[in-house]
């Protein structure tokens, strides 16, 4: 399977000697592992892009937005932390990396690979049978896997929720695999089908993902557990409990509403709403109360100069450079109503838990 050194060499100079930016990167595997893993090293960057781009469509009018500082897979990166967030972030990196090796291998771009025909000509179900070309799902797992999980050295519960929310996106992949038929028979007639597998769109896999992150299980572990043996065993089989389809998580998100520079969270205060527009969904539809409403915020019309993140890249080697878009345009932003007193009130609200927020929230509203 890993052949084909040959002009890859400089390519691996390259990498060896680039400044890693952030973790999310087989700097280190390209170093330590078989060379011939350079072959891939365009599409799981590729992937990787993907990822972030699907992460970004899937959380644009969510109080966590993914922001890039977010994109970083270290397992013990003093950015980030064990939540929900997180997890998403792993699991539709992950499915990206495979997504992307898999649609390659079947449009022939490795010499070593190409379509699935290990089942052509065994009967799938009534009416058809195993054949034409089916995407290559298994490659795309494989090689993926040994790009995306290397980058995971501990052996705690912060690197066992990422493997397993790696796996989960993988998962995803293989789940949302749609069956394409062709049907065979005398004048059109529909006699027997032959079927395959085929990749579907990866907005069908990042929207897989979304439910997942919605429904993701918190595990909680004894307080203190380390790296003895014990301590491991006690992980490993308390992951291993849990399906490798669902997502994971150590940690509670923190309130999104709240500014907290500790954390680098910017607080919803200045966050673009909508309110107005053609096929807004319903989700889209409800921002500007999810997002200032909910969090005591005003909703404020203005015309104003949007700068945003756009065409976000993934660079080789290894990090996420986004170019800063400008538009003049009537916008709807998220603001403080009233000055100091609303000031008082946003600290006030840190100590509020969720429930007492949205009951004080709707006695306002009565009142």
């Amino acid at each position: 399977m890993f052949t084909h050194l040959k002009g890859f060499y400089g390519v691996f100079i390259l990498v060896t000697h680039m400044r890693s930016y952030c973790c999310w990167s087989v700097n280190n595997f390209l170093m330590t592992g078989p060379k011939a893993y350079l072959i891939y090293s365009s599409s799981v960057a590729a992937g990787a892009q993907s990822g972030i781009e699907e992460c970004k469509y899937q959380f644009a009018w969510d109080r966590w937005n993914c922001p890039e500082r977010a994109l970083q897979l270290s397992t013990h990166s003093s950015l980030r932390s064990a939540n929900r967030e997180t997890a998403f972030v792993h699991a539709i990196s992950s499915a990206g990396v495979m997504y992307t090796l898999t649609r390659n291998c079947s449009l022939g771009d490795f010499d070593n690979c190409g379509c699935d025909d290990t089942r052509n000509g065994q009967r799938g179900g009534h009416g058809w049978l195993w054949g034409g070309c089916s995407d290559n799902v298994g490659f795309g797992e494989a090689i993926s896997k040994q790009f995306v999980d290397a980058l995971e050295t501990g052996q705690d519960a912060r690197a066992a929720m990422n493997l397993h929310n790696n796996e989960a996106g993988r998962k995803a992949v293989k789940g949302t695999m749609q069956r394409t038929c062709k049907c065979h028979g005398v004048s059109g007639s529909c006699t027997t089908q032959t079927c395959w597998l085929q990749l579907p769109e990866f907005r069908e896999v990042g929207n897989y993902l979304k439910e997942k992150y919605h429904r993701a299980l918190k595990v909680d572990l004894l307080q203190g557990a380390g790296n003895s043996a014990a301590s491991r065993g006690a992980i490993s089989e308390t992951f291993n409990a849990i399906s490798r389809k669902e997502l994971v998580h150590l940690e509670d998100s923190p309130d999104y509403c709240l500014e907290n520079r500790t954390l680098g969270l910017p607080g919803m205060e200045g966050r673009e709403c909508v309110r107005k527009g053609k096929n807004l969904s319903k989700w889209e539809k409800r921002s500007c109360r999810r997002l200032c409403g909910d969090c005591g915020l005003a909703v404020e019309e203005r015309k104003a100069e949007l700068v945003s993140s756009c065409n976000c890249k993934f660079h080789w080697c290894c990090a996420v450079k986004c170019e800063q878009c400008r538009k003049t345009v009537t916008k709807y932003y998220c603001a403080r109503k009233g000055g100091a007193a609303a000031v008082q009130v946003q600290k006030a609200r840190g100590n509020e838990s969720p429930a007492s927020r949205r009951k004080n929230l709707r006695l306002r509203k009565k009142h």
